[in-house]
């Protein structure tokens, strides 16, 4: 056999492993066989890439890299922790073997984190990765998960162990209970009036009319933006949870995800013909660039890819002005990187910046809106 030149080495090592991914634990030969090629020429391959594949006493051959494992802590945890946990993970979506998801016994997760593994685990699989969610000891986690919805938009080629419930709770008892709203899945072909009804009526309920116009205007805009300008293939979503009295402040929590362009890419599209002046202050030159713009589209709103006048778009104005008459956090996750702006007091504080995250699609909206 010739010696493989550097290209021919990178495709017999992905043909390789895609057939051990597929029917780990075959000898040689039977390699061989599904790739079309000669036993010599495989079990010389395989020989020479023990750095990739191994084989057991039974010279049965596997893949030598498993995946990535991401295992959280048997504790409560919020985005803050969930994005400390997934930061040592640069790009899954480079991963080689898949990537798996452990929670342990004890392990309970806020909506905002719930709303990010959910969109992640879906961004993956439609990558080709290979997913699995590992729930095995931590039952208590997954059937809230099986009420909130959580299953019903988990892409079904998504792994979860030690099985996908059998029913979804979401559906048998949607809208019974008055502190959550159930994962809806926005449509990118309608105004999703009946998401945006269910969210409404749930904030009121645990409020009271002073909270009328924020809460309409915050779900109607959002779930509106992510209708128009998302482009994607997987599905935008919405839910609600309200934490009393046990967890911290008294608050609601409203997630609105999706996984299309983002709005950086969305406004960047045209921001040199629409807004000079902007293109000249954020340039497309990296992650700094485009925190200053994400910082002014949701500090100051009024702007949109369509420009100004066509009245439409990425404005945001609205939703900016109603937050700031109450005491509000909104975190918004784009690629690598998340802004909180925080609302005290008719003010806005200081934004407070994480950066240097695990790569996520799309743009990722959480609402906190503190009642007590």
């Amino acid at each position: 056999m010739g010696a493989y030149r550097e290209s021919e080495l990178v495709f017999m090592k992905q043909d390789v492993y895609r057939v051990l991914c597929d029917t780990p634990g075959l000898k040689g030969r039977e390699i061989a066989k599904k790739l079309g090629k000669e036993k010599p020429e495989v079990n010389s391959f395989l020989s020479k890439n023990k750095d990739t594949f191994y084989q057991d006493e039974s010279y049965c051959w596997f893949n030598k890299n498993v995946g990535t494992t991401v295992e959280f802590p048997s504790s409560w945890i919020d985005a803050a922790k969930y994005e400390s946990i997934l930061a040592d993970y640069e790009n899954l979506f480079a991963s080689q073997g898949g990537v798996t998801f452990v929670l342990p016994q004890g392990c309970s997760l806020l909506l905002e984190p719930i709303s990010r593994l959910l969109a992640l685990s879906n961004q993956l699989e439609h990558h080709c990765i290979d997913v699995t969610i590992d729930m095995a000891d931590c039952g208590n986690t997954r059937h809230f998960l099986n009420r909130a919805g959580f299953f019903d938009l988990l892409s079904s080629g998504v792994k979860v162990l030690p099985k996908r419930p059998k029913s979804s709770t979401a559906k048998v008892f949607k809208g019974t209970c008055d502190s959550l709203v159930e994962f809806g899945s926005i449509c990118p072909k309608s105004k999703n009036k009946e998401l945006i009804v269910s969210l409404h009526s749930s904030f009121l309920d645990k409020t009271c009319e002073d909270y009328y116009t924020v809460a309409l205007t915050v779900f109607s805009e959002f779930i509106g933006n992510v209708s128009e300008h998302s482009n994607s293939l997987i599905e935008g979503f919405a839910a609600l949870q309200i934490y009393e009295p046990n967890y911290k402040r008294d608050h609601i929590q409203t997630v609105i995800s999706d996984s299309g362009m983002g709005v950086v890419s969305t406004l960047r599209s045209t921001l040199q013909d629409h807004y000079p002046e902007l293109y000249g202050r954020f340039p497309d030159d990296g992650v700094e660039s485009d925190i200053g713009l994400v910082l002014e589209v949701f500090s100051k709103g009024n702007i949109t890819r369509h420009g100004k006048a066509s009245g439409r778009g990425l404005g945001f104005k609205s939703t900016r002005e109603q937050a700031s008459k109450f005491d509000a956090d909104l975190s918004i996750r784009l690629d690598t990187f998340n802004i909180k702006l925080r609302y005290r007091g008719g003010e806005l504080a200081d934004p407070v910046i994480q950066k240097n995250l695990t790569k996520m699609n799309g743009t990722h909206i959480c609402f906190d809106f503190y009642i007590d």
